[in-house]
């Protein structure tokens, strides 16, 4: 399966990164190469919207922390969105959950974001 992606600027330095497909050891540096012009110290907000995300292996759980790392670092957030079932439950397994900010939806996060 492939991985299509968007990178929307929607705030001052901040984007809306769009998944749709699958993230893992095929297309993990298609991702990589087009996540790394935005995962920079200036960039304060990556939301990643995974609503059709179907599969995430290791590789691509590395790259998302990767970005959370460099953002987060340089006092930035980098929330998850519209995660699906099977794809909480490898974050699950993984022990990847803890210290997240989900929303269930851009609308939710933008509010949130709004009201800071």
């Amino acid at each position: 399966m492939s991985l299509l992606m968007n990178i929307e600027n929607k705030m001052p330095s901040g984007y809306i990164v769009t998944l749709n497909g699958s993230l893992d050891g095929k297309t993990c540096a298609a991702c990589e190469a087009k996540l790394n012009p935005i995962v920079i110290p200036e960039t304060k907000t990556i939301m990643f919207d995974m609503s059709n995300l179907h599969q995430i292996s290791s590789m691509g759980l590395k790259i998302l922390f990767k970005a959370k790392k460099v953002i987060e670092g340089n006092g930035g957030v980098v929330p998850l969105i519209n995660m699906q079932p099977k794809i909480k439950k490898v974050f699950q397994i993984a022990h990847l959950l803890h210290g997240m900010t989900l929303f269930a939806s851009i609308t939710a996060a933008n509010q949130y974001f709004d009201a800071m």
